[in-house]
């Protein structure tokens, strides 16, 4: 099967690529079917992060120093301290194609005729991401339809869902106090828990301008800096696809695309392993970061200390280290393990869900390549404190990111509106569905060969 962009063939074995050749049709080995124009580099490296995620894409969008948008290359360099969501997502793009990102994060005309002002030349490559953003396509006419609405509610944090994160905050800090006053390893793994709820709160707030609330994220042992690279710039850009960290971050541990060659233990090891991998995920992550900091490969932050800072104060006031070190172990690998559980259950994962390999749909629509790859869930819809603590309302935060999670509910209308007129029916599903869903994708070998849509339904 063709695709429409005529430059990737379904089953085409391709050559392997130096990170060194410059973007190009050739790509690594792959027994299933891409839209995208190349193999992303750096994806199979053995150790995934997301500064390598960055450097590859660098390599793949060949855009020079300069930030591409759609067909045009534009140097940004005097606007990098103007930008009002602040320098870092600009510095951290450098070099590649922003396009989604640009497109997503911008919700009004403002920042399209700001940015002609910094128009260079017309690219002189195709882009390698396959999506399209057609003034009269999903995504765009659902922008206009939410532009009147986000001018009247805002797109910002109202005082419920700042009492939720703060109130969150508060409760761990106080949890950890009395885990460390009674010694109880059951208070330093509520304590966790609570954490995770803290983490997935704050993801809201590193989507949008810094803030200080985004860096509560940084309590666990994963970095927000990093997170606005694998999450906001990788997963939530290409959900599921090739392009997408936290697919491939996962690998071969997790292998969620339908790929022919998965192993018996990659298909059905998961319900045993995971229960070993889920408490050790973040510990795996933090080590991995300082290593990388250490051989220089990375800068360290001022916020990437605030985990050993917690040991410190677990340490300082317990009768010995061994005790501060074991609970603070028992809260990171509590929070490991909620933060994942409700991660990889939340949205994304069920074979009648979209992931690489199988047919992509003819219309590549962005807005409607992410309803492909995600669904909502019945149970956590239209609670705010459950939308914050559970990646909820996910349909709407893929869209529109960087609009808070409080302000979603007000864009119900416009985006029920927009189904309507391209025919897509919105679907909730249930919870357990999408739990079941994890385990069945991660044993299907079986691609879609018929283009899954919005609309298809799990049974």
């Amino acid at each position: 099967m063709l695709r429409k962009s005529g430059l990737c063939l379904k089953g085409q074995r391709m050559a392997p690529r130096s990170r060194h050749d410059g973007p190009s049709e050739v790509a690594r080995p792959k027994k299933f079917a891409t839209g995208f124009r190349c193999y992303p580099t750096n994806r199979d490296e053995r150790e995934k992060s997301a500064v390598k995620w960055m450097e590859g894409k660098r390599i793949d969008d060949d855009v020079g120093p300069y930030w591409r948008v759609h067909d045009k290359i534009y140097n940004l360099d005097t606007f990098i301290n103007k930008h009002p969501g602040g320098k870092d997502w600009i510095l951290a793009t450098r070099g590649t194609d922003i396009t989604e990102a640009f497109e997503s994060s911008h919700i009004s005309t403002l920042a399209e005729k700001l940015l002609s002002k910094y128009y260079l030349r017309d690219a002189a490559k195709p882009r390698v991401s396959p999506y399209t953003f057609h003034d009269d396509g999903f995504f765009r006419t659902f922008k206009r339809k939410v532009r009147p609405v986000l001018q009247k509610v805002g797109r910002g944090s109202d005082w419920k869902i700042i009492l939720i994160q703060d109130g969150l905050a508060l409760t761990f800090a106080a949890l950890a106090v009395v885990a460390i006053l009674a010694q109880s390893f059951f208070a330093a793994a509520l304590c966790g828990v609570v954490l995770a709820m803290v983490s997935m709160c704050a993801h809201n707030f590193f989507h949008q301008k810094d803030n200080w609330r985004m860096y509560l994220f940084d309590l666990t042992l994963l970095s927000s800096y990093d997170w606005r690279i694998s999450h906001a710039l990788s997963h939530h850009l290409f959900t599921n696809t090739i392009y997408d960290f936290e697919i491939s971050a996962l690998e071969p541990i997790f292998e969620f695309l339908p790929k022919a060659n998965k192993t018996w233990l990659q298909r059905y090891g998961s319900y045993v392993y995971s229960l070993a991998f889920f408490p050790l995920f973040f510990f795996l992550e933090v080590f991995k970061n300082w290593k990388m900091i250490t051989l220089g490969q990375r800068k360290m932050r001022p916020e990437n200390v605030l985990p050993f800072l917690e040991l410190v104060l677990y340490c300082a006031f317990v009768p010995s280290f061994w005790i501060g070190l074991k609970l603070w172990l028992v809260m990171h690998s509590a929070c490991s393990v909620w933060f994942l559980f409700i991660g990889l259950t939340a949205a994304h994962h069920h074979p009648d869900i979209y992931h690489e390999g199988d047919a992509m749909r003819d219309n590549p629509d962005w807005g409607l390549c992410q309803l492909d790859a995600v669904r909502d869930r019945v149970e956590v819809t239209g609670n705010l404190f459950l939308v914050s603590t559970t990646f909820g309302d996910h349909s709407l935060h893929h869209l529109l990111p960087t609009v808070d999670h409080s302000k979603l509910k007000y864009l119900y209308p416009a985006f029920f509106e927009t189904c309507k007129e391209f025919d897509v029916p919105f679907q909730l599903v249930r919870q357990w569905e999408l739990v079941c869903g994890k385990y069945l994708q991660l044993a299907n070998i079986t691609p879609n060969t018929s283009p899954p849509g919005y609309k298809a339904k799990m049974e």
